[in-house]
């Protein structure tokens, strides 16, 4: 049997920076990561027109149920072993390491694929400002928006996380407090109907059907994939076995519940065919004329938050990949230099800009083939839904086969068998349902090229791993353990 290394096992290597992140902090950037207003803003029209009805709220709840038990297995691996190489260091080390190693290239590429959204994202907000005040908007204004974005987090991402990390709670809550605001406005006001209804908790306003459903799912579970985004900094934070796990449930509870209220005033604001009509009339958030029905003028918040959010959002995932790439490249796997941290605040500033150039390329090169940038938004988010839903199954795995192989004396039939399996099985169901099933029939453009995309990446880190096989003896490497 394998010995795990000890926490003081690298105790004199200068590392990342501990003790940097308090339990409000943690969450703060755990629901910046879950992305709580540009999930409103940017994916109700996917949601309601791929449905076909006004179900958000249902598909909040069933998603945030869904992503329960893996968000339970995350919280189980972080007290085991906190590490900013979360997945990759647990597969490692629990099952094998070519394992783990092969999870480190589809984490990297889950974290970079993020990170790339929110440039789009910004950009999309940025044209819908033009829009508001009758400018021209275009693919390269938006572009220049999200280069604009780049430049402002990198600026930011340099300095000491604990600033950056304040900067990104007041972003998340200024915000998240607008959302919730027009939403009750929305909810006072009667919406569309005039009345309160139950009809956003029935699946069966699904006009679309089930198949209509599975598709708005994959954004639905875009916006709850965020169970694992505080994982990689639990080296930055304090007590990382006890905060780490608490924060994961806490933020994945706050994060389903906000959007469950939420998305119910935007549900009935407007019928879901006036939905369908501004996202073909290319509106970039349908959210924008709905708050103009409602507030008139000070719709214009609705890009001006929508700024924020991006930002937020931006910098919660670049700690995510910035932290995986630290991890992966400290044990050589990458090139050695993105290990490198900065002398003074001790951040992978490194890997940061790796990410943020590889945004940069990805910015450019997706918008113009989807023709926009709120497309290139979606197109990008379900790629990142696919990477994140490998990464979610192979840590439900690494709770079952660590505690089997480590903590047999300690294995809980609950905790450490039946809700990973739970785990497993749903989201290998919405792999399935919502890649194979869906995705898969769609014009290669916009669908199932992502699922080729997707395919053909993993495979290539399947021959990236056996290649490093082939150079190191991957049994004999202990991974460094700095918590």
């Amino acid at each position: 049997m394998s010995v795990l290394p000890s926490d003081s096992a690298v105790a004199g290597n200068t590392g990342l920076r501990r003790n940097s992140l308090n339990l409000r902090r943690l969450i703060f950037i755990g629901l910046a990561y879950f992305s709580l207003a540009p999930v409103i803003y940017l994916n109700m029209g996917f949601m309601e027109t791929d449905s076909g009805g006004p179900v958000m709220p249902f598909l909040f709840i069933l998603i945030t149920i869904a992503v329960l038990p893996t968000a339970v297995s995350f919280a189980v691996m972080n007290n085991r072993r906190p590490s900013a190489g979360s997945g990759y260091t647990w597969l490692w080390e629990s099952a094998y390491p070519g394992v783990g190693l092969w999870l480190g290239w589809m984490m990297i590429t889950t974290y970079v694929v993020v990170a790339a959204l929110y440039p789009a994202a910004f950009g999309t907000f940025f044209n819908a400002l033009l829009s508001y005040f009758h400018l021209s908007a275009t693919i390269w204004t938006g572009i220049a928006g999200g280069v604009i974005s780049i430049l402002v987090i990198g600026y930011l991402q340099h300095n000491n996380i604990k600033l950056s990390a304040t900067v990104i709670a007041v972003l998340m809550v200024v915000e998240a407090s607008f959302v919730a605001a027009l939403a009750l406005v929305i909810v006072v006001k009667g919406g569309a109907l005039g009345h309160i209804t139950g009809t956003p908790f029935n699946p069966g306003a699904a006009g679309a059907g089930f198949a209509g459903l599975s598709l708005a799912a994959i954004f639905a579970f875009l916006s709850i994939a965020g169970v694992d985004g505080i994982a990689p900094v639990a080296e930055e934070s304090h007590t990382p076995r006890r905060l780490i796990p608490l924060a994961t449930i806490l933020m994945t509870l706050i994060a389903g519940g906000y959007w469950t209220l939420v998305s119910y005033g935007f549900a009935i604001s407007v019928p879901v065919s006036t939905v369908q009509h501004y996202v073909n009339a290319g509106e970039l958030t349908p959210v924008l004329p709905i708050a103009q029905r409602y507030i008139g003028g000070w719709a214009v918040l609705v890009p001006i938050t929508g700024f924020t959010a991006a930002l937020a959002s931006f910098g919660a995932s670049l700690y995510a990949a910035s932290r995986l790439t630290y991890a992966v490249a400290r044990e050589g796997f990458v090139w050695k230099y993105f290990a490198g941290l900065h002398h003074r605040f001790q951040t992978p500033w490194r890997a940061e800009v790796a990410t943020l150039a590889v945004g940069t390329v990805a910015l450019f090169l997706v918008t113009i083939w989807q023709g926009g940038v709120a497309n290139a938004y979606g197109y990008m988010g379900e790629i990142f839904v696919f990477f994140v839903l490998i990464l979610y199954i192979f840590v439900n795995f690494a709770n079952i086969l660590y505690h089997a192989r480590f903590r047999r004396s300690e294995f809980n039939w609950l905790t450490n068998g039946l809700i990973p399996v739970l785990g497993i099985g749903i989201d290998a169901y919405i792999l399935y349902k919502g890649f194979f099933a869906t995705e898969i029939s769609l014009p290669f453009a916009t669908g199932s090229s992502i699922v080729w995309f997707s395919l053909a990446w993993t495979a290539l880190g399947i021959v990236w791993t056996l290649w490093w096989r082939s150079r190191r003896k991957l049994g004999a490497i202990s991974l460094s353990a700095e918590v």
